[in-house]
C-alpha cells in the first residue's frame, strides 16, 4: 500500500506538446544494452521505384502511429556485468564529427542547439552542469531496467554553421567550438508520443516497477521528476510489434540536494552528501526524505524495496564509477557520488529488512 503525498507547487511556464512521428528505417529492440541508433533518411527516389527496405520503413512508420503495448521496466539479466561506460548506447552510435548547426532549441530551462552528425543522425546538444548530472544519472537508470534516451558527454568540439545563438552564446564561440557538453540522440525512428504521465496516475499505478523508479529518484536526489518530464516513446520491439516507453526524460535535477525553486542544487558532491534518503519506516513501508516535484511514492513498501534492491544493489563500485566518468565527473567527484550511492543502497538494505 502506497502513502501518496503532495509536493507544494513549483513555477509554471507554457509548454507546447508535439508529437512527432518519424520515418521507420530499420526495427530497433529495445533490449538491454541496444543502442537507439538512426539512419540518414535517402532523398530524391521517384514514386513507384522504391526498394523493398523503403516499403517496410513505411509500414514500420505507420504502426508507430498507432499506440503500443504500455513498457515501464525491462530485465536487463545480470546487471553486475553491464557496461555503465556506454549505458544504453554503443561505440559505433556515439556522435560522429563534423557537426553541422540546425538551430536553436528555446525549450527546457537549459540551452542547447539542434546539430547532424556526419552520419546524418539528429542531436540535441545541452550544455550547463546539467549535463554531467543527466548522462550519469541515465546510465544508472538504465542498468536499474528503466528505458532512457541515448545520449554521450562531449568535452569538447566545433559545430559548424552556427548563427543567431540567444542564450547558448554563452557555452557556443562565434566560431562553433564549445565544451562540456551532452549530446541526446534524436533518432528519426522512435515516435516522440507527446504524453506526459503522472505519479499517481498511469498503467503501472501499484506495481514494484514504479516504485522502484520512484526510488531511484529519491536516491538520486531527483527534485525536478515533475510530471512536465515524464515522457512516452513508441519503439519497435524487435518482434514485429510496438511497445510506449514510460520514462523519466530528464535527469538533470539529480546528485545535489532536493527542495524548493530557491533551496536545490545539483551536481554537488558536498549537497549530495548531506542530503538525507530515508526518513524512516513504519509497519510495512518506507518512508523517504524527499521534497521536489515528485508528486506521489514517498513512501513505498518493504516488498517493494526489497525487489528494487534486487536490481541496484547488484550493481558494483566500479560500474558506478564507470558512468560518472562516462559523464565526465572528475576523480574526487567519481569516488565521491559513488561513495554516498553506496551508502544509500546500505540504508535502503537495512530499512526494508
Amino acid at each position: 500500500m502506497f502513502k501518496v503525498s503532495r509536493c507544494a507547487l513549483a513555477l509554471l511556464g507554457p509548454f507546447t506538446l508535439i508529437a512527432g512521428f518519424a520515418v521507420m528505417n530499420d526495427s530497433i529492440p529495445a533490449s538491454a544494452g541496444a543502442g537507439v541508433s538512426a539512419s540518414p533518411q535517402k532523398k530524391g527516389k521517384e514514386k513507384g521505384n522504391e526498394s523493398k527496405k523503403e516499403k517496410k520503413s513505411k509500414g514500420e512508420s505507420a504502426a508507430l502511429t498507432k499506440a503500443g503495448v504500455p513498457a515501464l521496466w525491462e530485465d536487463r539479466g545480470d546487471v553486475s556485468k553491464l557496461n555503465l561506460v556506454l549505458g544504453i548506447g554503443s561505440e559505433a552510435g556515439k556522435p560522429k564529427p563534423p557537426f553541422q548547426f540546425d538551430k536553436e532549441d528555446a525549450t527546457g530551462t537549459n540551452p542547447k542547439i539542434k546539430i547532424i552528425d556526419a552520419n546524418g543522425v539528429k542531436w540535441n546538444l545541452k550544455f550547463d552542469e546539467e549535463v554531467h548530472a543527466e548522462v550519469a544519472a541515465s546510465r544508472i537508470a538504465w542498468a536499474c531496467g528503466y528505458m532512457v534516451e541515448e545520449s554521450y558527454f562531449i568535452p569538447s568540439g566545433k559545430v559548424s554553421g552556427v548563427a543567431g545563438l540567444g542564450r547558448a552564446r554563452k557555452f557556443v564561440s562565434s566560431d562553433g567550438s564549445f565544451n562540456n557538453a551532452m549530446a541526446e540522440k534524436r533518432p528519426e525512428n522512435i515516435a516522440r508520443r507527446g504524453v506526459n504521465w503522472d505519479w499517481s496516475s498511469n498503467p503501472f499505478a501499484g506495481t514494484k516497477e514504479l516504485s522502484g523508479l520512484a526510488i531511484l529518484n529519491c536516491l538520486l536526489s531527483n527534485w525536478d521528476a515533475k510530471t512536465t518530464n515524464n515522457n512516452v516513446l513508441g519503439m519497435h520491439d524487435g518482434k514485429g510489434g510496438v511497445k510506449d516507453w514510460y520514462l523519466v526524460a530528464d535527469w538533470g535535477g539529480t546528485f545535489g540536494k532536493t527542495g524548493g525553486f530557491l533551496s536545490h542544487s545539483k551536481w554537488d558532491l558536498a549537497d549530495y552528501s548531506k542530503q538525507r534518503f530515508i526518513e524512516g519506516s513504519k509497519g510495512g513501508a518506507i518512508n523517504f526524505h524527499y521534497s521536489g516535484k515528485m508528486s506521489a511514492l514517498h513512501s513505498v513498501s518493504r516488498d517493494h524495496a526489497q525487489w528494487f534492491l534486487g536490481v541496484i544493489g547488484r550493481l558494483s563500485d566500479n560500474q558506478l564509477r564507470d558512468a560518472f566518468r562516462a559523464a565526465g565527473a572528475t576523480q574526487t567527484e567519481t569516488e565521491g557520488f559513488t561513495a554516498q550511492i553506496r551508502k544509500r543502497v546500505n540504508e535502503l538494505q537495512a530499512a526494508a529488512r
